[in-house]
């Protein structure tokens, strides 16, 4: 059997792990007014849901990196689902936001696995020239997760309750855990030479990758902070329903799916310099126009512009981190997703509390000009060389 064909069923569990984990990443956003009212708190307040899940996600990086070099990222990756699988499923079993908000944070620590050693994991078995439409097609599936995820959870929450999307989205990946179980034996290993410490004090000396886990901090702050509030600003300007607010969130999703498959074009016609400052360019034009749209009809415009954005900046700094210390990819992108991923708490909580005091409007806009500075600082580094 070809190692093309022996990998495949690998493959295919590896993308239906980062689905479901992605499936549950994104489906807290629209359910933040209905957590709010459930649990008799503010909105910014029921944002902690979403910080409680992304920070222990992005401190988790630092862990699985290391010990994925040395004991196989496959085998990391199928423990971490078996404990993301039984803390999603509990989640919504909860009657207590103090209880709900542990349960999200063991669960974000366990879901920290999956995507940054499967990016990892392709590193180390495809060649740069090909890796960035390898890694666009995994942003492709976190693509389509994203676009079912508020939606999907917008239709239970609706039908049932918004405490019933965590059991129902746990029994769906227990079920992908056991098929990666059964074929993770197929793993080609490379292990690293290096203990974490070692590799830990290699990787902050490289002044490269310490650049780009800045970056990627920077976009997880703004990229992740901004969205997490897009539905509430909507359900309070124009009172839309649950359902309406996933319907119009997951446009993001579908709009970074289909940008996905045009990214190997792009990768062959434009400098990776053009292609990240062209992908900030339009996140911060989506946040500005999403911000001041006179009504709820424009707003989709946004979203496309948000999720295709995000799909060109994102593929290429994360294609980036999976060179920078070649030697090193799992440590090396376990801190870049640290970064990414402590922006994303960080972010969430810092544009709660601004919008808590000077409301919608200035907070997103606010961040859409951030993200245009972004822009001029993302291009610079991605014109210097790779090493």
């Amino acid at each position: 059997m070809s190692d093309e064909k022996q990998q495949r069923p690998l493959l295919v569990g590896l993308v239906l792990a980062i689905f479901i984990v992605f499936l549950d990443t994104r489906v807290v956003a629209p359910l933040l007014p209905n957590v709010a009212a459930s649990f008799d708190v503010s909105i910014p307040r029921a944002g902690w849901l979403i910080s409680s899940y992304a920070v222990p996600y992005g401190l988790f990086q630092l862990i699985y990196g290391p010990i994925a070099d040395r004991f196989g990222k496959i085998r990391v990756i199928a423990v971490a689902m078996i404990l993301f699988s039984i803390g999603t499923f509990f989640c919504g079993l909860t009657g207590s936001f103090g209880a709900t908000i542990a349960l999200r944070a063991i669960t974000g620590a366990a879901a920290a696995a999956v995507f940054p050693l499967t990016l990892a994991y392709v590193g180390d078995t495809v060649p740069y020239a090909n890796r960035q439409a390898t890694i666009a097609m995994l942003v492709a599936s976190t693509g389509m997760a994203n676009s079912l995820s508020t939606a999907s959870g917008a239709v239970i929450a609706q039908a049932l309750s918004w405490q019933w999307v965590f059991p129902v989205f746990g029994a769906i990946g227990a079920a992908i855990t056991i098929y990666l179980i059964a074929v993770a034996n197929r793993e080609q290993r490379v292990a690293a030479k290096v203990g974490a410490a070692s590799a830990y004090k290699t990787a902050l000396r490289s002044r490269p990758l310490m650049l780009l886990v800045a970056l990627a901090f920077v976009e997880g702050s703004l990229y992740f902070g901004g969205f997490s509030y897009l539905g509430a600003m909507l359900s309070e300007r124009y009172v839309i329903s649950t359902i309406g607010v996933g319907a119009m969130l997951s446009i993001v999703g579908v709009a970074q799916l289909i940008t996905a498959s045009f990214v190997p074009r792009l990768v062959k016609r434009l400098r990776e310099a053009q292609i990240i400052a062209l992908g900030a360019f339009a996140m911060g034009l989506s946040f500005v126009t999403a911000a001041i749209t006179p009504s709820s009809f424009t707003f989709p415009a946004s979203m496309v512009l948000l999720g295709a954005g995000f799909s060109l900046c994102h593929s290429t700094l994360q294609t980036r981190a999976s060179e920078v210390l070649p030697g090193l990819r799992g440590t090396s992108i376990a801190l870049f997703a640290f970064a990414l991923f402590l922006g994303n708490g960080i972010g969430t909580l810092a544009i709660g509390e601004l919008i808590a005091a000077i409301g919608y409007t200035a907070t997103i806009v606010g961040a859409g000009v951030a993200f245009w500075l972004f822009a001029w600082a993302a291009a610079a580094y991605m014109a210097r060389p790779k090493a």
